[in-house]
């Protein structure tokens, strides 16, 4: 396996591992024109490369130059295995290899793997080039990363080298995990001990002899990965290891006690990636992830969780504008104020980036539903009556009064959520929140979330982000493919299993112009918690439905 810096990611870029003065040799790359050196190591390098039939942009890493470390059988062998194990492999979190194709001029003879191109480069060079990362960022880092040992736990295989050079990112700021080279498979030869990155290496020996994979191993690394993203360095040894809080005040205690276990000297005691994913996303909100001090020239334009100029006051005021054209309709069209498209798509990508990515890691995010209504789901959310802005009073179809109802909610959804059947309840629930999300009415979310619970928190979170950018999601709908209950007879709780299918909407500002277009997203299996209270149910939890 070629050994890198801290920085270097197997896909980087200039300045990382590339010796300054020194022109690096361009290989032949057969289909491929090479545009750039993203990095190299001891035995490969890996380079930016433009295919010639399609235009887009990949990573090769190419298997070629004069080895340091690993002789070129050895490292060869490395680079199949990690083809061999990604071919058979599919998760969004998880570098995608394409192919291998073999190479000529400066690497002549030598093997290159096709794989996609991350151009945020890797974690390594972002906190060298920061220093640490926010803590929210680090939660959007860490749970995703979380979601994908956990898959590959489930495959039989441990990564064995969870470390911030293998950690990458697209242009969205989404977290990939890459190099499987010394990975681990269920019935493999007993593991190599030093195996993996200094500092990020479980210190727990080995049980030499045994050909069983440790998978809290790689849950020791991504905890290592963790303490690094907001300390900047690797962790001590736990007898030399100050308090996190002690070194980053700031961090919530929920996210030290989870990164301090995942740090646990002894490895059975420490959580399972998917636990440990689950306590780190419930530690604290996730917020996108900003690249733009450490990526290329040329990749600047592509990003789309750069930060915007202002201070958290401005932005309060911006968001207390905002919400008084909510609570006051008259004042809208005098309040309305023009937003630039392409600020309002990046905003918008950010968001759905840092409130996205962790769907599917144990607690999920506010965009846990849209789409067409299907069988079953009940009718689609009707607009509400806007005479019931004028006396506060909700209307059915014919205009009667209907006594109870609170204002601009509809009258069907409320009727449903009052239902004691909790399976009808998420019907409606399900409806408020569309007709919140799509006709800007963000008050209505009150009737959908329990006070201060994670879907609340969520929720809030989305709120405030489209207030933020001025935005409604047009023609945000959901669609219920399914949904079943689990309910313990005699309590006021139950969890109901749905599988969400989401469709397009479009993101219009406040003069109703279209400023951004979202493609209907895949099917989600998720388990909701419901708690009635007050004659009414309403959301405590959403999770992810387990395998």
């Amino acid at each position: 396996m070629e050994t890198f810096s801290a920085g270097w990611s197997g896909q980087d870029h200039e300045g990382d591992a590339i010796s300054p003065g020194i022109e690096p040799r361009e290989p032949v790359i057969p289909g491929f024109v090479p545009v750039r050196e993203l990095g190299c190591g001891g035995s490969a390098a890996v380079w930016l490369a433009t295919e010639q039939r399609s235009g887009n942009s990949f990573a090769v890493k190419c298997l070629g130059r004069t080895p340091e470390k690993a002789a070129p059988g050895e490292a060869g062998s490395y680079m199949l295995r990690e083809v061999q194990l990604l071919a058979r492999l599919e998760h969004e979190h998880l570098i995608k290899v394409h192919g291998v194709i073999e190479l000529a001029g400066s690497f002549d003879g030598g093997l290159g793997v096709v794989m996609d191109y991350a151009p945020g480069g890797s974690l390594g060079q972002l906190v060298s080039s920061r220093g640490r990362l926010g803590v929210g960022e680090t939660v959007t880092v860490l749970t995703p990363l979380a979601q994908a040992l956990a898959y590959l736990h489930r495959q039989g295989i441990t990564h064995s080298d969870i470390s911030p050079g293998n950690v990458l990112f697209t242009a969205q700021g989404k977290p990939l995990l890459s190099d499987l080279g010394i990975s681990r498979v269920v019935g493999d030869a007993p593991g190599v001990a030093d195996a993996g990155t200094p500092g990020f290496v479980d210190p727990d020996p080995i049980v030499q002899g045994t050909s069983e994979l440790q998978p809290q191993r790689d849950t020791y690394a991504l905890a290592a990965v963790g303490w690094y993203c907001l300390t900047g360095s690797a962790p001590d040894p736990a007898a030399r290891r100050p308090p996190l809080t002690l070194l980053v005040p700031e961090v919530p205690a929920a996210l030290a006690v989870a990164i301090e276990a995942g740090l646990h000297p002894e490895g059975q005691q420490r959580p399972s990636a998917a636990e440990w994913g689950v306590a780190v996303y419930r530690s604290a909100a996730p917020e996108p992830v900003d690249l733009s001090v450490s990526v290329h020239a040329t990749v600047v334009p592509e990003l789309m969780t750069r930060r915007r100029a202002g201070g958290t006051r401005a932005k309060r005021a911006r968001i207390s504008a905002l919400f008084a054209r909510f609570r006051q309709p008259g004042l809208a069209r005098r309040h309305r104020r023009a937003i630039a498209p392409v600020s309002v798509r990046r905003r918008v990508g950010s968001m759905v980036l840092a409130l996205g990515i962790v769907v599917g890691a144990g607690a999920v995010t506010t965009m846990w539903w849209a789409g067409d209504r299907g069988p079953g789901a009940g009718p689609p959310a009707p607009v509400p009556d806007p005479r019931a802005e004028q006396d506060g009073q909700q209307r059915d179809e014919q205009g009667t009064v209907l006594d109870g109802v609170p204002a601009a909610v509809p009258a069907a959804a409320w009727g449903q959520i009052r239902s004691h059947e909790p399976g009808e309840a998420i019907k409606g629930l399900s409806a408020i929140r569309d007709t919140a999300l799509n006709s800007g009415r963000f008050e209505l979310l009150e009737h959908v979330n329990v006070p201060g619970s994670a879907a609340a928190v969520s929720d809030g979170k989305l709120r405030d982000e489209l207030i933020d950018a001025g935005l409604v999601l047009a023609g945000f709908s959901t669609r219920l493919a399914s949904v079943s209950v689990e309910r313990t007879p005699g309590t006021d709780t139950a969890t109901v299993a749905v599988t969400v299918e989401t469709s397009a909407y479009e993101e219009r500002d406040a003069s109703g112009n279209v400023v951004g277009k979202r493609p209907p997203g895949e099917p989600k299996d998720l388990r909701v918690v419901l708690l009635r209270g007050d004659g009414v149910w309403r959301i405590t939890e959403i999770l992810a439905r387990q395998a």
